[in-house]
C-alpha cells in the first residue's frame, strides 16, 4: 500500500515481512501469486466483517442507519479501501493480474449477495431487489470514499450518509430474527 502495485517488488515485501526471498518464492513464486493471495486474505476479512455487522442487523443489536455507518467506517479502517482500489487500478491495465483476481471478486460478491439476501427484504410498499439495492450502496461508498481522497469534508459526507440511510429505508428492510 506505501508504495503502490507499479513499485511495489517481490523483494521488498520479503523484507518488509522479515522473510527470507527463498522462503517468499516458495510460497509465492512471482509477485502476482502473492498480490492475489494478499488479495483474496483482504477481501476474506472484509466479507467477514460484513458478515458479522449482518448479523447484528439481524439480531437488533444496531439499526439500519447504524449498520450504514458501520459499513462505511470498515470499508474505510485501516488500507483495505485503498489498498483493493490501488489494485483494482492495476489490474485494468494488466490482464494477467485481472484474470487472476476475476475468481477473486466473484466471490467476494457472490458472499455479499448472501449476506444481502439474507438480512434484507423489499420494504413495505417497496418491490426492489435488496442485492441490487444494497449493490447500489456498496458503490456509493466506494464513490465516496474516493472522493474522500481530496475532500476529506467529514460533515459533507456524514450528511450524504444520512440521507442514503434515508433512501435505503424506502427500498428495503432488515429481516430482524
Amino acid at each position: 500500500m506505501e508504495v503502490g502495485y507499479s513499485n511495489t517488488t517481490s523483494l521488498g515485501i520479503a523484507k518488509r515481512a522479515g522473510v527470507s526471498r527463498g522462503a517468499q518464492t516458495h510460497h509465492y513464486p512471482e509477485k502476482i501469486d502473492l498480490i492475489v493471495a494478499a488479495t483474496e486474505d483482504m477481501f476474506d476479512g472484509f466479507a467477514e466483517g460484513l458478515a458479522k455487522l449482518a448479523a447484528e442487523l439481524r439480531s437488533g443489536k444496531v439499526s439500519l442507519d447504524e449498520f450504514l455507518d458501520l459499513v462505511w467506517k470498515r470499508m474505510l479502517e485501516g488500507d483495505w479501501f485503498y489498498a483493493s482500489l490501488e489494485i483494482i487500478v492495476a489490474a485494468r491495465g494488466d490482464e494477467e493480474l485481472q484474470r487472476r483476481l476475476q475468481p477473486a471478486i466473484f466471490s467476494l460478491h457472490n458472499r455479499f449477495e448472501s449476506i444481502w439476501r439474507s438480512t434484507f427484504a423489499p420494504a413495505t410498499g417497496s418491490n426492489s431487489d435488496p442485492v441490487v439495492i444494497m449493490n447500489i450502496v456498496m458503490n456509493m461508498c466506494r464513490g465516496m470514499a474516493v472522493q474522500a481522497v481530496l475532500r476529506p469534508d467529514r460533515e459533507f459526507l456524514n450528511d450524504m450518509l444520512k440521507e442514503m440511510a434515508d433512501l435505503l429505508q424506502e427500498k428495503v428492510a432488515p429481516i430482524v430474527k
